[in-house]
């Protein structure tokens, strides 16, 4: 079971109450968001899996409320273009051969290719779209892409996070081949290494349930209570009253991680119980897999019906901020089905330790790996802090703050050494520039603003929701 999703309704009065609206400011924040609908524009957040990416003199950006790639350069540090594409762009990837850059837009259900190549009359133009569609009813089948791989020039990959589905792209005739299936909820996440390509769904669970059986199976550990005099009898009218216990159970299918192989792209491995928010993935040089997401301890306090279990058992924290790392043996990589060792490296105190505020890690959620396989890059969404990490032992090495809500990283190297980690921050839409060559001390170096046409109460609220600093 994931951990609560919250409906519009209640985020949107959450942060009204988080920015101590009057009703006069209501007002106000409801004519601004009339603003933004009349202007064309979608007050939503769309979901980002390497939204930046470096190739050559370029750093090319999804920018996701602005409906644009916008193109930095390196030298001046300045957007020197915006390219127009979909609806919400929130994934990219530039094809091995340096010539495309493909975009994932998660609204309008679509892949635009972008021509990159130097010499080309159409640079920095789309130059083909891949939408899919029902024939009959004409419904999308293309449904909310999110990551954007490639395993050669030949051969794409798009995670359909709606579909539970990977498609399979011929990036010579744009042609959906095929589809791979993914049996959990919402894959977003995607690396292609040695001949294989790695998932990760977002909404994985952490094999906990409410514990409701009947009355003459109740044992105290799976089923807690009468689920039909409880749930049925007593409190079926919206739930009032409803009060029941949260259990952890281990025959729960809980995957978190599919292998794929690449020629083939049949499913070789299947690796459970990883973590519940899985948000980026990163796979080194020898296969070894780097997770960065959230565990939810929703068992912890899942006693609140038969136990009066509340926040105090929680002490504040409902999740553990994680790194998971999933590493096969040597000799046989994820070749065959053995079982891989899986650790986790924490990034802040486990509990009943709490992090200092000024090292706290909240929501890991983007995640590379040097290319020499020794450092992890890593950025806290909630925390608005970026970090750099041993990649052997998961000691943090040194962080340094950006921007609000980072989701993005695309490292810059030079003669082979990362100099520089170019930092999407989502929710103040803007890009960190970090100095990385030290990498016990990295240096923020400025910020690099991104046009945006959200409008300026949306966007505070959007950054009082997602930070974990109140």
């Amino acid at each position: 079971m994931s951990p609560i999703r919250f409906n519009n309704l209640f985020v949107a009065s959450l942060v009204s109450c988080l920015l101590g609206l009057a009703s006069d400011h209501r007002e106000l924040l409801a004519q601004s968001t009339k603003g933004v609908v009349d202007r064309g524009r979608i007050a939503m957040m769309s979901p980002q899996f390497n939204p930046i990416a470096s190739s050559g003199e370029f750093v090319f950006v999804a920018n996701t409320p602005n409906n644009t790639i916008d193109v930095i350069d390196k030298r001046s540090h300045g957007v020197i273009r915006s390219i127009p594409v979909g609806i919400e762009p929130v994934g990219i990837a530039i094809r091995p051969d340096g010539k495309e850059l493909w975009v994932a837009n998660h609204v309008s259900d679509s892949v635009s290719i972008v021509d990159i190549e130097s010499a080309s009359l159409t640079r920095f133009q789309i130059v083909h779209t891949i939408q899919d569609f029902d024939p009959t009813t004409r419904a999308t089948r293309f449904d909310e892409p999110v990551g954007v791989v490639f395993a050669s020039n030949d051969k794409a990959y798009v995670s359909l996070s709606s579909e539970n589905q990977i498609a399979v792209i011929d990036t010579r005739s744009r042609v959906i081949l095929k589809r791979l299936r993914i049996r959990a909820q919402d894959p977003r996440g995607m690396v292609v290494q040695n001949g294989r390509l790695y998932v990760i769904p977002f909404e994985s669970n952490n094999q906990t349930q409410l514990s409701g059986g009947k009355k003459q199976d109740i044992d105290g550990n799976l089923v807690t209570f009468d689920a039909w005099e409880h749930s049925i009898a007593n409190n079926n009218v919206l739930s009032i009253g409803h009060v029941v216990d949260i259990v952890k159970n281990p025959n729960v299918p809980d995957r978190d991680l599919f292998v794929f192989d690449t020629n083939s792209d049949e499913l070789v491995e299947t690796v459970s119980t990883l973590g519940t928010l899985l948000y980026g993935i990163a796979v080194d040089s020898q296969g070894n897999v780097f997770i960065a997401q959230t565990d939810a301890r929703n068992d912890v306090n899942g006693r609140a019906g038969t136990k009066k279990h509340g926040l105090k058992e929680l002490e504040n924290r409902p999740f553990l901020n994680r790194i998971t790392s999933v590493k096969w043996n040597s000799a046989s990589g994820s070749d065959v089905k053995s079982k891989p060792n899986v650790s986790w490296i924490e990034l802040e105190p486990v509990p009943p330790n709490q992090p200092h505020r000024d090292a706290a890690q909240a929501t890991p959620y983007a995640i590379q790996v040097s290319q020499d396989d020794r450092y992890l890059y890593v950025t806290a969404a909630g925390s608005d802090a970026f970090s750099i990490l041993d990649a052997t032992d998961g000691k943090l090495l040194g962080r340094c703050d950006v921007g609000a809500v980072p989701q993005g990283i695309s490292i810059e190297y030079r003669e082979g050494k990362p100099v520089n980690a170019w930092v999407l921050n989502a929710a103040e839409n803007s890009v960190a520039l970090v100095d990385i060559q030290v990498p016990n001390q990295p240096r923020f170096l400025q910020s690099i603003p991104l046009d945006d046409p959200t409008d300026a109460v949306i966007k505070r609220g959007r950054i009082a929701f997602t930070t974990a600093k109140a």
